[in-house]
């Protein structure tokens, strides 16, 4: 695939050379997102007039308009379902998913295209910056939806694994396939989450998920893929769909042998009268336990994951033996009727702590009051967020370095 960049000073020049092909039957439009209407109830005036709207809000830039061309080598030809998602997820990436843009399909070439026409001034009057957006945001926006839909490479079959970015996600994709324990594709991208990563099948419609392929990439804070991504067969290890599949079947077996060192360890996190869900969280995190919740659409937690990084195995709580709620109670992340009866269990918990501090404040220390559950409950999703974006653990990194003594003088 191939990417070229207008910058225009007139939207509506634009507009017309892409609806004069419509007219002439030699084109299509495709998608038009950002106008909250169906694309067939869209006159020429209201597309004009609702990136004029924008563009008035700042009349100092000179080039406001972006025409942009994806072209396709001959025989590369693409249903318009696939047409529509690449080019949203092509906007998206360099920085246009929410501005209003037009997507149109082209016939008048040898080779398959499509145009899309958008405008840089957001809805506040400030602009997108467009200095360098060919090569610092294109060009890797080109290379990673070249893989992720499966395309033929521009640049050929190059060798891509060449820089210290990509050989670093190779190392630690191959680590995890070959030492974690997962039975399916999502315990392993609950695992590859805690360094950063994820394996994913390709968008529906796409070459990829045709063709049962799997790339892995990175992932931000919100979990977004970001950067380029590589395909599992460009891998020495090979960790194809169909290669993990052999290997779901295998670690069925290994879990149920490791389970049984698993249960005692997060049973002692967990033990003893209710207690502060921070000081539960640091003792996880000593004996190498990560959680992470997933959350439904009304916002509650539907299920918990317990990585155990010293076994190297993913766990949902429920395969563990440990009832949602219960756990769920424990972390202080109960919503709704059953957190009233938390919050009397939280104060008793925390009456020591305070006890203990106020002995503390007769020897100068500071006075802290006792935490409420609401506190507690935001403290318990930072330590949860924080054990999957912060720094990433080496995947390889399998026991924690002992500190040394130091030498007594005698």
């Amino acid at each position: 695939m191939v990417a070229r960049i207008n910058m225009r000073k007139s939207i509506q020049k634009a507009l017309n050379y892409n609806e004069a092909k419509v007219r002439a039957g030699v084109g299509d439009l495709l998608l038009a997102s950002g106008f909250g209407c169906d694309i067939a109830d869209l006159t020429f005036h209201e597309k004009l007039r609702r990136f004029e709207l924008l563009n008035q809000r700042n009349e100092w830039v000179q080039k406001n308009t972006l025409h942009i061309s994806l072209n396709f080598p001959p025989g590369e030809d693409l249903p318009p379902e696939t047409l529509q998602r690449l080019a949203f997820d092509y906007m998206d990436r360099i920085g246009f998913g929410e501005q209003p843009f037009l997507v149109y399909q082209h016939q008048d070439a040898k080779h398959p295209h499509i145009h899309v026409v958008t405008t840089c001034i957001r809805p506040d009057g400030t602009s997108i910056d467009l200095h360098n957006i060919g090569k610092e945001l294109s060009e890797p926006a080109r290379e990673a939806l070249e893989i992720e839909y499966g395309l033929t490479r521009a640049r050929g079959r190059e060798n891509h694994l060449e820089n210290a970015e990509a050989r670093d996600l190779a190392a630690k994709v191959q680590e995890v396939t070959t030492s974690y324990k997962f039975t399916s594709l999502d315990e392993l991208n609950v695992i590859l989450a805690q360094f950063g990563m994820t394996a994913w099948p390709g968008a529906p419609g796409s070459a990829i998920r045709s063709n049962r392929g799997l790339i892995y990439s990175r992932i931000d804070a919100d979990g977004n893929r970001i950067g380029t991504p590589i395909k599992s067969s460009d891998l020495v290890t090979r960790p194809t769909l169909a290669w993990l599949e052999k290997r779901f079947e295998l670690n069925k077996v290994k879990k149920l042998a490791i389970r049984d060192r698993v249960v005692p360890t997060l049973t002692s996190a967990l033990a003893g009268i209710p207690d502060n869900p921070i000081a539960i969280l640091r003792r996880l995190q000593q004996r190498r336990i990560n959680l992470q919740p997933f959350w439904d659409h009304t916002g509650n937690p539907a299920s918990i994951h317990v990585i155990d990084k010293r076994n190297k195995v993913v766990f949902t709580a429920q395969e563990l033996g440990f009832e949602l709620n219960t756990l769920l109670s424990r972390l202080g992340l109960l919503t709704g009727p059953e957190a009233e009866s938390q919050d009397a269990a939280l104060k008793s918990a925390t009456s020591k702590e305070k006890a203990s501090q106020q002995a503390k404040d007769s020897r100068g220390h500071k006075a802290v009051s006792a935490p409420s559950r609401t506190a507690i409950a935001a403290q318990v999703a930072f330590v949860l967020l924080s054990s999957q974006t912060g720094v990433p653990e080496q995947a390889g990194d399998e026991h924690p370095k002992k500190k040394k003594r130091k030498k007594r003088s005698l």
